[in-house]
């Protein structure tokens, strides 16, 4: 799969329309009729990107992307409008909107926007380590089907031999291990990766307070906890891919 897409319009025929040439190029693809329903499905899931109508009944595409922001300010939106709507239009762009296309759509450029952002997540490269090997086909399976490359170590001295071997941009880190803790592994692997960014995951938040401390003073980035949100992941996730593509590109 390529990639999730939210296709938010309220003129069914066009949704039919577009959601099966997306379906047909490999991406999952979920509906909204309206910007209320689209700002809901972002409160529940991630998505890659969202592609969305600017004039609807009720909230308009720009307020709906704004009120998304919220939810996840990272996300990436590409608005389209039949009409037009130069204040609408601005507004969008000067918060962040990846672009705003034309109706009716140039679907050569749409699938160039489409690629673009699917690059950036094929050009992301996560180390996952845990010792739960379940946990970890889990991640291996949601991530990959996501676009990110993902590589997996169930102990710290593989994840150490891993990080010698190879370049990764988030090492996503349970805090407790066999043998070497979180805390070893990040100072082992930070060195060698000084620009990596590191995501602790843990299922004893409170028995490894101290030590989450100790790595996030250290300049690990942020914690997770355990049973993992894969939509809470998968945003934190975003703008490391996103800064991958500005810093390749």
């Amino acid at each position: 799969m390529k990639g999730r897409i939210l296709l938010v319009d309220d003129n069914a025929a066009f949704i039919d329309t577009i959601q099966d040439i997306l379906e047909e190029e490999g991406y999952r693809v979920e509906t909204a009729p309206s910007g209320e329903t689209a700002v809901e499905s972002v409160r529940r899931e991630a998505f890659d990107l969202v592609l969305m109508d600017i004039k609807m009944p009720g909230m308009n595409g720009v307020e709906s992307f704004l009120r998304m922001k919220d939810v996840d300010p990272h996300i990436q939106v590409l608005l389209f409008t039949a009409y037009a709507l130069d204040d609408l239009i601005e507004e969008a762009k000067s918060n962040g909107v990846l672009a705003v296309l034309k109706k009716p759509l140039d679907i050569d450029r749409l699938f160039t926007f489409l690629e673009e952002t699917r690059w950036r997540r094929e050009n992301t490269c996560i180390l996952v380590v845990d010792d739960d090997r379940c946990l970890c086909e889990n991640l291996l399976e949601s991530l990959t089907e996501s676009g990110y490359r993902v590589c997996v170590a169930l102990n710290g001295q593989e994840a150490i031999r891993q990080a010698e071997s190879r370049p990764f941009d988030i090492l996503l880190l349970d805090m407790k291990l066999p043998e070497c803790d979180g805390l070893q592994v990040y100072r082992r692997i930070k060195p060698l990766q000084p620009g990596i960014v590191t995501i602790l995951i843990t299922g004893y938040a409170e028995e490894m307070k101290a030590l989450i401390g100790k790595v996030l003073s250290e300049n690990a980035d942020t914690v997770l906890t355990k049973p993992l949100d894969m939509r809470q992941l998968l945003q934190r996730l975003a703008p490391v891919a996103h800064a991958k593509q500005s810093q390749c590109r």
